[in-house]
């Protein structure tokens, strides 16, 4: 019930899976499973029907003749992993469950913004998977404050690697592969207004079933990464996945600040931090200035 990172090893503390987040030289965690939630803008949860999710009418035509991306925010390209020491730029989050069908989870996640005034038809967001499977896969998503849905499991997936032809390295210094992502998707959005996105997969046994975690989501600290990274905001989100209903929480991976750590119930922020730095799921945005030819899912 508490989010991690793929760094080193997880362990159990307060009850819930903790990876050591760094060694005695204080460089961060980076690498094997484990998960840490993070917290995006103190938000409000209020939640309001899908109808409000998305703006503009059904039926339209694209404005432009092209897809083009309209947020870029993608992988880090410096500060690499274990060999950055404590500069590391690349982190990856996920939840961590005693059961592979736990009634309570959380889903890692971001939000966007297109920084450009208008209104425009979004065909495809495209996110970034560390290791386990890339079968069934979902994406979650809504406007800011509304409530969040299935928005998409229509998707395409390309093994990738860095700039530099690196993978993926735990802490622990294993390899793991990184997937691209990219979900179709067909939304309408205006400029400057912010979209929360979330991705579920299936779930993985580690430690010979003590645990498991679903999709690691790929994230960076935006000072490090040396490039572009467009709306990063030192947080992170995940999506509270209940009985109850869908709600936001926020992360700070460094401070623990936000919301999430009271509903993991630890008794403070602190007890929340996962790493040594904050960070922001990677995200690619395409599509159209104009209404998109279609209804929202």
């Amino acid at each position: 019930m508490w989010k991690y990172s793929q760094p080193p090893r997880p362990r159990k503390v307060r009850g819930r899976v903790e990876s050591k987040l760094a060694s005695r030289n204080g460089t961060k965690p980076s690498g094997d499973r484990g998960c840490r939630a993070e917290e995006t803008k103190m938000k409000k949860l209020t939640l309001v029907s899908a109808g409000a999710l998305f703006l503009a009418s059904a039926f339209g035509v694209f404005a432009g003749d092209k897809n083009t991306i309209l947020v870029d925010r993608g992988l880090p390209t410096a500060n690499l992993n274990n060999g950055a020491g404590p500069d590391r730029s690349n982190v990856a989050w996920a939840d961590n469950e005693s059961s592979s069908t736990p009634t309570e989870y959380w889903l890692p996640g971001d939000s966007f913004q297109i920084p450009k005034p208008g209104i425009y038809g979004i065909t495809s967001i495209r996110v970034w998977i560390v290791g386990g499977s890339t079968d069934g896969l979902t994406l979650w998503g809504g406007v800011d404050g509304s409530t969040i849905v299935p928005i998409s499991t229509t998707y395409t997936v390309t093994s990738v690697s860095y700039a530099n032809g690196q993978t993926y390295q735990g802490g622990g210094g294993s390899p793991y592969p990184i997937y691209q992502v990219d979900f179709t998707v067909n939304l309408n959005l205006m400029g400057g207004q912010t979209f929360d996105f979330f991705v579920d997969g299936p779930w993985a046994s580690y430690e010979g079933g003590l645990y498991y975690v679903n999709s690691f989501l790929h994230a960076s600290n935006k000072d490090l990464s040396g490039s572009l990274q467009q709306g990063s905001d030192d947080w992170f989100l995940w999506l509270d996945r209940s009985g109850s209903g869908n709600v936001v929480e926020t992360w700070n991976s460094e401070t623990g600040d936000g919301t999430a750590w009271m509903a993991w119930g630890l008794p403070g922020p602190a007890s929340a931090a996962g790493w040594d730095k904050p960070s922001d799921a990677n995200v690619q945005v395409f599509g159209h200035q104009g209404i998109g030819k279609g209804l929202n899912k």
